[in-house]
């Protein structure tokens, strides 16, 4: 295991694609998280946990309603360009929110700049990890990748909100902020001309407007219950993660008589149990994946549970960071499920339910940290919230198992695919797709698989068995055997079938549906090249024949 580790580390410190795009990813999210903070601490100073629920909720619920109709364009741009757009985005608005804060501007006016800027961040998300499986060169490193996107996110929370609590006794608000700006404008310049190709522009581009497009993404999980039972899961961690700014700060100024400077660092203990949470499955083999998000579960609500029992900050800092290492699991299982087990057409958008699903539980965790410090003070108020969250794993338990199950590598599916040249010019995380996709069907002797004439729905691989080729009803010598394919023709040209493949002998064939073929093939430059040229020579020999 620590042989495979080092393996997938190395890899991924050769990917110079990779290493952009997670170091933009690092700044940011510290131009998140800092100036995130900065804004809270201006809230709590104003009106207390009551003003952060209030100051939290407000910035986060608008890019609840318009983000997923928004982040449909990372599925019709190059996922480079729209990642290093929205990135701009963000350090634009920041840039703002410094104006702001220089000017003096009333609270209000603060928080719809808070919106905006939310908004914008809440596309960086669904764009990078869209964007992960395309930089990727194998399904270890694309595990790896979302390990170490996490392992950012928490550094990244840990120091932004400890250096905002810091700075902000320094220097001005505004400083910090134009600080945070600066940051953010930086990785927009690091992921530009990072050169992702696009999903299929040729369906994606010209299809439907952005309200349809959104809708794709919901509906896209409709019947996935697996998917469906992570993402509540997932909400209910981020319901915990959105309560703890209220709750943290509650409990240092109340219980623990502290200032600003540890609200911050209290405040940021829960982002450094998410670093090392996915620091820790950065390596990890692939396998099991829900058993570790439901560990994690149990773990997080175990933590977060007793976080109010402590009587000193360590303690408290200790079981805040356990309890953001348990959501740090969590998080990397379910992104790379949702990843392994998600149409690439629809990637961005459904890692826009995510986001959304992200951003309803902030702001409903925003909301009720302060009506569980009312009701139950600021020692108890943890406990509820921490049996939720168990409550939620239990309930999602045996759909998750059975997601898993779905998406363990196909191996046999994935050795067939690597045996056609163009098939194998794909990355394996795109074989990897392919082959979650792919059904396996048998012919018996005699059986036309395709007809000449009809509408080409799929693209087949030969496993074993043998099959002719007849054209204009000329049986032609070729035979397909073993590792060879056909259907490609009908695909790539937008035609009708060419020639009518009959069953000789028993065959066992490898089916992979229409869409799923042409997604794959011309998101690869390599791969839809060699398929175009492999197609015509195909044509052009039938014709001859």
């Amino acid at each position: 295991m620590l042989g495979s580790r080092l393996a997938t580390e190395a890899t991924v410190a050769s990917n110079r694609s990779l290493l952009r795009m997670l170091g933009a990813y690092l700044l940011i999210c510290l131009a998140e998280f800092s100036s995130w903070m900065v804004i809270i601490l201006v809230a709590f100073d104003r009106g207390g946990a009551v003003m952060v629920g209030v100051a939290s909720a407000s910035m986060l619920l608008p890019a609840i309603v318009i983000m997923p109709f928004a982040a449909a364009f990372g599925d019709r741009l190059p996922r480079g360009r729209a990642l290093s757009i929205a990135q701009a985005a963000v350090g634009l608005l920041t840039l703002a929110l410094a104006l702001l804060l220089a000017l003096g501007a009333p609270l209000w006016l603060l928080l719809l700049g808070g919106a905006a800027q939310t908004l914008a961040l809440s596309l960086v998300g669904p764009m990078h990890h869209a964007a992960l499986p395309f930089v990727a060169l194998h399904p270890g490193e694309l595990v790896a990748a979302n390990g170490l996107s996490a392992l950012i996110e928490g550094v990244s929370l840990f120091i932004g909100f400890t250096a905002a609590g810091a700075l902000i006794g320094a220097f001005e608000p505004y400083q910090v902020m134009l600080g945070c700006a600066l940051v953010a404008l930086a990785a927009s310049l690091m992921t530009s001309g990072l050169g992702i190709s696009a999903t299929r522009q040729h369906l994606v581009g010209s299809g439907p407007g952005a309200l349809a497009a959104a809708v794709r993404g919901l509906t896209s999980l409709r019947g996935n219950w697996g998917a469906l039972a992570l993402l509540g899961m997932l909400g209910c961690t981020f319901i915990v993660d959105g309560s703890t700014e209220p709750l943290m700060l509650t409990y240092n100024a109340e219980v623990l008589g502290l200032g600003d400077g540890t609200a911050g660092f209290l405040a940021g203990a829960y982002g450094a149990g998410l670093a090392v949470g996915a620091g820790f499955q950065a390596g990890l083999p692939r396998r099991r994946t829900a058993s570790l998000a439901l560990w994690g579960s149990a773990l997080l609500a175990a933590a977060f549970g007793a976080v109010g029992l402590a009587n000193n900050l360590l303690p408290a800092f200790l079981l805040a960071g356990i309890a953001g290492a348990g959501a740090s699991v969590v998080i990397v299982a379910s992104r790379t499920l949702l990843q392994r087990s998600t149409d690439n057409v629809v990637l961005a958008r459904v890692f826009a339910v995510q986001e959304g699903v992200q951003l309803a539980g902030l702001s409903i965790g925003a909301l009720l940290g302060p009506i569980a410090i009312q009701t139950l003070g600021p020692r108890l108020a943890f406990i509820p919230l921490g049996l939720t969250v168990l409550a939620v794993a239990g309930l999602a338990r045996r759909r998750l198992l059975a997601l898993d199950r779905s998406a363990q590598v196909r191996e046999r599916e994935i050795r067939l695919l690597t045996r056609v040249p163009f098939m194998a010019a794909l990355s394996l995380p795109a074989l990897d797709h392919l082959a979650q996709s792919a059904s396996w069907m048998s012919a018996a002797p005699g059986t036309a698989v395709v007809r000449q004439g009809e509408a080409g729905d799929a693209f087949y691989l030969v496993e074993s068995g043998e099959l002719s080729v007849t054209v204009d009803g000329t049986l032609r010598d070729h035979r397909l055997g073993p590792g060879e394919a056909f259907g490609e023709i009908a695909l790539m040209f937008r035609a009708r079938r060419s020639a009518t493949i009959t069953a000789i002998a028993p065959c066992e064939l490898l089916r992979i549906d229409a869409a799923q073929f042409l997604a794959a093939i011309t998101a690869s430059p390599d791969g839809a090249e060699l398929a175009q040229a492999v197609a015509q020579e195909q044509l052009a020999r039938d014709r001859r024949g």
